[in-house]
């Protein structure tokens, strides 16, 4: 029994360290001011609380990857506007939800893979027929939870962000919101170990078998 004990935790242990490493989005806030939302008549306000979403930041100064490879993928939330607005994805439309003000956190829209470290990939912006604001743009808020700023920036692997289109200028950010979130995508090499970690929890439990005996 000591021998199997031992297979198995050598098999839990390379499958731990064959995970890759947490993929994470970060936000340079620059000189955005974090705001509450409660007040500023946000459609959402409830939802995004939830999430513990309470604030938002526009003007914000860039987005980035780190620990990639990761998969990054883009998700439709929810919209509430008298504009057909859109979000481009490397200049591929992608409409409001149907019916407005429905709120859906599965709702994806497309998913790609950023290999390297760095700004984030892909051409990402909202539109309608009078305007076009790209992700860093004052006409687009990230919504924020207070705990995950720390020195000016905004780390996490799920990013919510909201529009706000020049045919109501109220500054609600309700009038189409996305979702951008990361995950880790393993490598060849972490692929191979976390094999190497089944095919040893598999030899263990078939050991642990054939030693059962009958009186």
């Amino acid at each position: 029994m000591g021998k199997t004990k031992s297979v198995l935790l050598a098999a839990v242990a390379a499958a731990a360290f064959a995970m890759p490493a947490s993929a994470t989005l970060v936000v340079d806030l620059g000189a955005s001011t974090p705001t509450d939302i409660a007040g500023i008549g946000n459609d959402f306000e409830t939802q995004l609380g939830a999430l513990n979403l309470t604030q938002y930041a526009a003007g914000y100064q860039s987005i980035s990857v780190t620990n990639a490879p990761v998969s990054i993928s883009v998700y439709r939330v929810g919209s509430e506007s008298g504009l057909a607005n859109f979000v481009n994805i490397d200049s591929l439309p992608y409409g409001e939800s149907s019916p407005e003000k429905v709120w859906n956190l599965d709702d994806i829209l497309i998913s790609f893979t950023q290999g390297a470290d760095g700004a984030l990939g892909g051409s990402i912006s909202f539109s309608n027929a009078s305007d076009s604001s790209p992700l860093v743009s004052s006409n687009v808020a990230l919504f924020l939870d207070p705990s995950l700023i720390s020195n000016n920036n905004y780390s996490g692997n799920d990013l919510f962000f909201g529009f706000n289109d020049s045919g109501s200028p109220d500054g609600d950010f309700d009038d189409y919101v996305i979702r951008i979130t990361s995950a880790p995508v393993p490598e060849p090499a972490t692929w191979a170990m976390m094999m190497v970690g089944l095919g040893l929890v598999g030899a263990g439990l078939r050991r642990r078998r054939t030693t059962v005996s009958f009186v």
